[in-house]
């Protein structure tokens, strides 16, 4: 029986709590090959970002995988920045010595640098603000042509009235500039809008039998203690994971033609991605996930963990 290629792969990411469960996904899951892990702007400086990365790493016992931080400014001027992550990201989870180290170089150039020397089209999986996209396909178009496709996990489906202000999604709010030339870069982008991690979500039962699994997973229920999202009253989202096992398991979500354009409001002082199903497509997002196949999934990834 032929072994199935892995997908070729560089996430982008500011791993928090449910950029832990993303990249464990990704890991575990054997369907994706991890060339690189940039980290970006988001709810914790990239560099800190960058050691929450090597951190999650090391406690899955991944392949060595380059991690390289982000430059950390917005592509265009800085927007609020918040923490749903508790302290340090991680819900102040640390790793004493770690032997992984931060990989140097800039992190847009690492990024060109794998995509033009893979033999394969690359897949970008972006589970943070967009900054380090729009820095590539800006300084760099030529990488366009070998991207496979970018699975960014950002905005929201929701159905609004026509005077309501969309719900500010803060991976496009962080940086709507950035989000603006993703969507204008004609380079295939799936949406994984914040919807599917509110269905997704692991609920309180599911995060004690993730503690009662193994040494992982009681590091995992540790850290999902500090996240606080304000849709899931009763567990933890999972945004960032449902990006990851879109790719790995495409089969959990249904998927839509949609309309997608950044929309700025004075009352917030940022943009929103707006969603509109009625006018002629420019890009893909999920409309609605499994959650008993995605809790599978997430299951089934933990249990390869020690």
């Amino acid at each position: 029986m032929l072994k199935t290629q892995k997908i070729p792969v560089i996430i982008n990411c500011d791993t928090g709590i449910d950029d832990a469960v993303a990249i464990m996904i990704g890991v575990k899951s054997e369907k994706l090959d991890i060339k690189l892990i940039t980290t970006d702007v988001g709810n914790v400086n990239t560099r800190q970002s960058a050691i929450n990365t090597l951190n999650v790493l090391e406690i899955l016992h991944a392949p060595e995988i380059p991690v390289v931080v982000g430059d950390g400014r917005c592509f265009v001027r800085e927007r609020a920045r918040f923490t749903a992550h508790g302290n340090n990201g991680l819900g102040g989870f640390e790793l004493k010595n770690n032997p992984r180290k931060i990989t140097e170089g800039d992190a847009v150039e690492e990024m060109y640098k794998t995509i033009m020397e893979s033999e394969q089209k690359i897949t970008i999986i972006c589970i943070s603000p967009t900054t380090n996209l729009a820095r590539l396909f800006t300084e760099h178009a030529d990488c366009i042509d070998k991207i496979e496709k970018v699975v960014v996990m950002a905005g929201s489906i929701e159905d609004i009235g026509e005077n309501e202000m969309p719900y500010p999604e803060f991976n496009v709010s962080g940086d709507p500039e950035a989000g603006e030339v993703l969507l204008n870069s004609n380079v295939d982008i799936m949406i994984v809008p914040m919807e599917m991690g509110h269905t997704a979500y692991l609920d309180w039962k599911d995060v004690f039998d993730t503690k009662n699994l193994n040494n992982t997973g009681e590091i995992l229920e540790k850290i999902y203690r500090s996240y606080k999202d304000r849709h899931v009253k009763n567990g933890i989202a999972t945004h960032d994971g449902c990006a990851v096992a879109y790719l790995t398991n495409p089969e959990l979500f249904e998927v839509s033609d949609v309309f997608a354009e950044i929309k700025y409001y004075d009352s917030i002082d940022t943009g929103v991605l707006v969603m509109d199903f009625d006018k002629s497509p420019n890009t893909k997002t999920c409309i609605k996930v499994n959650t008993q196949k995605f809790k599978k999934v997430y299951f089934k990834c933990l249990k390869k963990c020690d």
